[in-house]
């Protein structure tokens, strides 16, 4: 395995030109209503100007950056559960569940915790950690096992214990494969986190969803813009 590398060092250029575009979206509303403006010439109000851009994104990476931290937790540790001697008989039990999991849209997700927790982040965030466990489990599981077997035993032939390993030979070893899964896992949880407007949590979506209401496409074009950006940003900086 080749060692990690972020996105950012291989070609800092490509993050550096969303990053701009995605201030640009957020602080320079006369220009991005220029830019609607020409490409909906017809559109009565091309914004939506109840809220700043900039307080969406800040409700959208808060949101984002909870349900990631959280689903790395749980995945991280669930995937180091089921490679150790007493998770291994749970495997396929776990691994069933966290594809279950995944397998349900998260609005419905919403739909069903609404009743029980109520509107606003929580829910959308139990609904983010629930869809977006399985990729960092599944590549914590599929590094650690991709570690060549000369590289454990030779930390065993010299007295390393299994946590010793873990850290200092597997895990590094492991992490370009780790990293792949919690960038997969980070992208997709910008783009569910749209849905949480659905919920009263706020973000992105918000703009979407009245555009939505509205039938005006120049606003939901305002609106989808900076989760596009924001999502390509992730995958290109990790």
């Amino acid at each position: 395995m080749t060692a990690y590398e972020p996105g950012i060092r291989r070609n800092p250029w490509i993050p550096a030109a969303l990053l701009a575009a995605l201030m640009f979206w957020t602080f320079s509303t006369p220009g991005v209503e220029a830019v609607l403006r020409f490409f909906f010439p017809q559109a009565v109000t091309v914004t939506y100007d109840r809220s700043p851009m900039w307080h969406f994104l800040l409700d959208h990476l808060t949101i984002v950056a909870a349900g990631g931290t959280i689903a790395i937790g749980i995945g991280v540790a669930a995937g180091l559960f089921v490679l150790s001697p007493l998770g291994r008989p749970f495997r396929d039990i776990v691994m069933r569940i966290a594809t279950f999991g995944q397998s349900i849209p998260s609005v419905a997700i919403m739909a069903i915790a609404v009743p029980s927790i109520g509107y606003g982040s929580r829910t959308v965030l139990l609904a983010l950690v629930i869809y977006s466990v399985l990729p960092v489990m599944v590549n914590v599981v599929a590094g650690i096992e991709g570690v060549p077997a000369s590289a454990v035993e030779a930390g065993r032939g010299m007295g390393m214990t299994r946590a010793e390993r873990l850290r200092l030979i597997e895990a590094p070893i492991a992490l370009p494969v780790i990293m792949t899964g919690i960038k997969s896992m980070l992208v997709i949880m910008v783009s569910a986190a749209t849905l949480g407007a659905v919920v009263g949590a706020g973000g992105l979506g918000v703009p979407i969803l009245s555009g939505i209401g509205s039938f005006n496409d120049a606003v939901i074009a305002y609106g989808a813009v900076p989760p596009i950006l924001l999502a390509l940003l992730v995958d290109q900086t990790l």
